[in-house]
């Protein structure tokens, strides 16, 4: 119920809400507790901040007065609440998700909001909405509100809400206010990744690190707020999921000597599924190390890799090919296909930047990967994981380029345009200088070097060459520099 000062606080903020008189028995009603508490509180907040503060009438109730209560800035909140309404719905649906099947009482869930009761009972609609996404419904009993459905849909709710998608480095959760977590529940749960790491010689990246750390950070929660977990995830794993544990022993132990340590950090036993959960996740990861290096793919991993490769290749008008490149693919397609297959979503913070960046790559790969779901009945391949799949094929593109062909054009020939070449050759090594040659010779360089992408030039090129040029200082300043820079890059954009 909290201390006897938060009692009073949260019996003055009800008051002010209503304006009007409340019954005893309905201010109980609101505040979770008996009359008798009820009396007791006004008793002493009249005592200590003067009689008539909450006025009574017989048959009526009670009654703040309003003027006399703002008038004493002791009673004021110190804080509005400085959540947008998004944000308070946000927070109240994972509330009522972490304390899932239990329920919780309205006023305690909106308290510290400020907010009125027809805002209450609009945040409660668009809740009820948002959790029917996941199956999942939201039970009114009289003042309180209880979000239930099987555990699995909440726990996927709860991740989909959790504000932790934009950390990329993992050992930015140690010091970031903003996600308010538990600072001792992240610490153990980053020494449990370390050992992961540790025990199977290998490095989880991003994002799947961060996914892991969501899975038992929301264990762990949801244990705190409901002490046991519901009955289902009590019963015993199929035979199907035990044959999977049993065929994959590296990722079960670990799996299983993680939940070990969970059990006791909270001095509480966890069914068998949490092994199977933790496995599941360890299994959907991409996993950087020695025995990635030799990991066998099913010939459906194979046929999806090699659908994306080609389809790519044809798309963006380039060979690509080789073992690393395959590899390099493969091992993220295998854990992909499961988490699709199995309804695992992952986040992609830098989803938005590589839409702008990689426009076109990205539009190449999400057309790939509708043939991919259909060719392969896969359930649809969403954006997060299109954005992952681009910055594959655009670091292919970035370390694989083709050089710029480039010729080098001044009024002679020689002298600073041997200098000029020595600068750009030692700034810019992705330009192949095939020759420094004179104005005079234009016409002719372009007969004898075809497929020349770029000209530098100390002076005006004639309109009638048929090659983009740059205009640059024989001295090659630093802004002629950013100039070719900006040039290059829009080369390799229409490439």
């Amino acid at each position: 119920m909290g201390t006897k000062k938060d009692r009073e606080q949260r019996l003055l903020l009800l008051l002010t809400k209503r304006h009007d008189y409340m019954t005893s028995d309905e201010l109980a009603e609101h505040l979770g507790t008996s009359q008798k508490t009820i009396y007791r509180l006004i008793k002493k907040i009249n005592e200590t901040h003067g009689d008539g503060l909450i006025q009574s009438e017989k048959g009526r109730g009670y009654k703040l007065n309003y003027e006399k209560y703002i008038s004493q800035t002791n009673f004021q909140p110190s804080q509005r609440s400085q959540y947008s309404p998004q944000e308070r719905r946000n927070r109240v649906t994972e509330e009522l998700l972490l304390s899932s099947p239990n329920a919780k009482n309205v006023y305690d869930l909106f308290e510290e909001y400020y907010v009125g009761e027809s805002v209450i009972f609009s945040d409660e609609q668009l809740i009820a909405e948002h959790l029917q996404q996941y199956d999942l419904r939201l039970e009114r009993k009289q003042r309180t509100l209880a979000a239930l459905g099987k555990e699995a849909n909440i726990r996927r709710a709860i991740a989909d809400l959790i504000q932790m998608h934009n950390i990329i480095e993992i050992d930015e959760l140690k010091n970031n206010s903003e996600l308010n977590f538990n600072h001792y529940d992240v610490l153990f749960i980053l020494d449990q990744l370390k050992l992961i790491e540790k025990q199977l010689e290998m490095t989880i990246p991003y994002p799947y690190n961060v996914n892991i750390f969501s899975h038992l950070y929301i264990l762990i929660s949801r244990l705190r707020k409901v002490h046991q977990l519901p009955n289902e995830e009590m019963s015993p794993l199929s035979k199907k999921e035990q044959e999977r544990l049993q065929q994959d022993t590296a990722l079960y132990q670990v799996a299983q000597a993680a939940i070990g340590n969970v059990e006791n950090y909270l001095h509480s036993s966890l069914p068998t599924s949490e092994v199977y959960y933790l496995y599941q996740y360890l299994s959907y990861s991409r996993m950087q190390g020695s025995l990635s290096k030799v990991t066998k793919f099913s010939s459906k991993v194979v046929e999806i890799t090699n659908t994306y490769l080609n389809g790519m290749s044809q798309r963006l008008n380039i060979p690509i090919k080789g073992d690393s490149i395959f590899l390099d693919l493969a091992n993220h397609i295998k854990p992909m296909i499961n988490r699709l297959e199995h309804g695992i979503h992952i986040k992609n913070s830098l989803l938005d930047q590589i839409k702008m960046t990689y426009e076109t790559i990205f539009t190449d790969v999400t057309n790939v990967s509708a043939e991919v779901s259909q060719d392969f009945t896969l359930p649809t391949i969403n954006d997060d994981e299109n954005g992952f799949i681009t910055l594959y094929f655009a670091r292919i593109i970035e370390t694989n380029q083709l050089p710029i062909r480039t010729v080098i054009m001044c009024t002679t020939g020689v002298g600073t345009s041997e200098l000029l070449r020595v600068k750009i050759e030692k700034k810019f090594p992705e330009l192949e200088i095939v020759d420094v040659v004179a104005s005079r010779d234009a016409q002719r360089f372009t007969e004898k070097y075809p497929g020349i992408d770029l000209i530098l030039t100390t002076i005006s090129v004639s309109d009638t060459i048929p090659i983009p040029s740059l205009l640059v200082s024989a001295m090659f300043t630093r802004d002629d520099q950013n100039r070719l820079q900006k040039r290059i890059e829009a080369i390799y954009d229409e490439r």
